[in-house]
């Protein structure tokens, strides 16, 4: 009799919790959660040195010199068009780029948000109800740190929810529009980063079979055409103005002579890292990518393709190595995931998202909700580092408004007195931080990437042998910054002699529809010029920039 009391009174106490995590949350808690969400995007809005990059072309753009970076070459130094074009926009309002960033940031981030909000509420016809996303979303550091930064993350966030809701839509209906928008949210998000695609890969293995049985493929290719024509444009833009069909940036970190068992280990290490420095948001993605069987055995083939995207996306940022930037390629993944739980939608979400907001972010004084405008935490875990906590002091919105001359980083310091007192100004310097130092220096200052990111030469040559993820530095060839500064050929190696010439041709011909123009992008997409680089030489160590072309190196580094 005892024991049956005794487990009628468990039995009555499980109930009573599970009772409790099914209730619908308090309405007051959504005005709260957007507050917090509001104040926690902004206090944590900072910009990183490689978004200066970008700004640079920005810049160049508007004071008449076109796509560029540096003003005497066409170079694509940027993975973004749609986020490099947003920017151009706020900042032809006569607005700093800096701010432009912000703001640009804050209405992806607050549109996110919305729609996240607004297709919960309106599933489970309680508007109230979807606070819980606000909070789950603040949890994750990554989430959070790349709200902003000057990078494209906030305008992935959005177009990641636009296609995925559209994705999902499919289901209910598919006709022509439907696949139109599907394809045109996907072509965007190749525009803002090519890699994200691979989100909506497996969405078209779950189309194959209803355009079968419904004999739809006239209407699918149709829409996949218009849909698809934005890259079309641009990759035709690309080639003709550029001389690429891709951004230089992808050459210098994917055409190091690197294979993937080289950077696959560090592809792991950045993975656990994550797990060190942001658990919450690793076992969030673990969790959906985990899910993807059960989803095929209850055929969810939907919620499936999401999860083999989200799977697949991780095992993408693996095989390149990962990134130095801890965090930075886990934010698109969490918040692809967050939808996922979103359109599972069981009723004790809600309430455990809670508790666990209270848990993980209100409990934790290291949570983004306590950050201030002096925050330094300045960490390394061997080759990845916490970005956000080198830059934000340097760089955070907060301090922004105390400082006339701002972001206040060493680097930028030294391109600025640059700028004020130029020396030397036509003869070309080499760097590995060209970010703030590129931008302060002013469009004129002729600057050499050892990182690649920015030189169409660099980039197509093998890496150092002591190279780090995401800087994979180069040795400057002999000649060649005497080559830039003069604007004539001085390389002392043959073939690469021979190279340059036909680099420039696609680089800085100032007529751009020549025929033999037109043939050397041919000849150099087709592969034709790789016997005049010697990338089969063993790979050799960093042995620093030629003496009397270094600049750039101010306090911090």
């Amino acid at each position: 009799m005892d024991s049956e009391c005794f487990f009628g009174k468990v039995y009555s106490f499980l109930k009573t919790i599970r009772s409790f995590f099914q209730r619908p949350l308090p309405k007051f808690v959504f005005p709260i959660s957007c507050i917090v969400f509001i104040y926690v995007v902004i206090v944590n809005s900072w910009v990183t040195e490689d978004a200066y990059i970008s700004f640079r072309t920005v810049d160049n753009f508007l004071n008449g010199q076109g796509l560029r970076w540096n003003t005497y070459e066409r170079v694509q130094v940027y993975t973004h068009p749609l986020w490099l074009f947003g920017l151009i926009f706020f900042s032809f309002w006569t607005i700093p780029v800096y701010y432009s960033s912000l703001i640009l940031s804050w209405i992806c981030v607050g549109a996110t948000a919305y729609l996240l909000i607004f297709r919960f509420g309106k599933r489970k016809e309680n508007l109230f109800q979807a606070s819980w996303i606000l909070l789950i979303l603040l949890i994750s550091r990554a989430f959070v740190d790349f709200s902003s930064s000057g990078l494209e993350n906030p305008l992935s966030y959005l177009l990641i929810v636009l296609f995925l809701g559209k994705a999902f839509d499919l289901e209910k209906r598919c006709d022509f529009a439907d696949l139109l928008l599907f394809f045109f949210y996907l072509s965007l998000s190749y525009l803002n980063r090519q890699d994200t695609v691979l989100f909506g890969i497996p969405f078209l293995l779950y189309l194959y079979k209803p355009l079968k049985e419904r004999k739809l493929w006239s209407r699918f290719i149709g829409a996949a055409v218009l849909g698809l024509l934005p890259i079309l444009l641009w990759s035709t833009f690309s080639l003709v103005y550029y001389g690429y069909l891709f951004p230089n940036t992808a050459y210098a970190k994917l055409n190091t002579g690197l294979t993937v068992s080289h950077l696959w280990p560090y592809g792991l290490d950045y993975l656990e890292n994550s797990f060190r420095w942001d658990v919450f948001t690793s076992i969030t993605i673990v969790l959906a990518i985990l899910l993807l069987p059960y989803f095929v055995w209850k055929k969810k083939f939907l919620e499936a393709a999401l999860s083999a995207g989200i799977g697949l996306y991780i095992l993408y940022i693996c095989s390149i190595g990962g990134d130095f930037m801890a965090g930075r390629f886990f934010a698109l993944p969490f918040l692809a995931s967050v939808f996922l739980f979103s359109e599972l939608s069981p009723s004790w979400l809600p309430r455990v998202s809670v508790l666990l907001f209270v848990a993980l972010f209100l409990l934790n004084q290291n949570s983004n909700l306590y950050i201030t405008k002096d925050y330094t935490r300045l960490r390394n875990d061997g080759e990845i580092q916490d970005e956000k906590g080198a830059y934000f002091r340097s760089t955070n919105f907060l301090r922004s408004v105390q400082f006339q001359e701002f972001p206040t980083h060493g680097w930028a310091v030294a391109g600025r007195k640059f700028k004020k007192a130029p020396k030397d100004a036509e003869i070309a310097c080499a760097t590995i931080n060209v970010g703030f130092y590129g931008y302060f220096a002013g469009q004129n200052r002729k600057i050499v990437d050892a990182n690649a990111l920015t030189d169409p030469l660099l980039s197509k040559l093998k890496s150092i042998s002591n190279w780090r993820v995401g800087h994979f530095t180069r040795n400057i060839p002999p000649g060649y910054l005497e080559s830039v500064s003069s604007g004539q050929n001085k390389i002392q190696d043959p073939n690469l002699k021979v190279y340059y010439d036909r680099l420039k041709l696609l680089t800085e011909s100032e007529d751009l529809f020549t025929k033999e123009r037109f043939m050397e992008i041919l000849r150099e997409n087709l592969g034709e010029n790789r016997n005049l680089i010697r990338n089969s030489d063993p790979r050799s160590p960093w042995v620093g920039i030629p003496d009397g072309f270094a600049c750039g190196l101010g306090v911090g580094y």
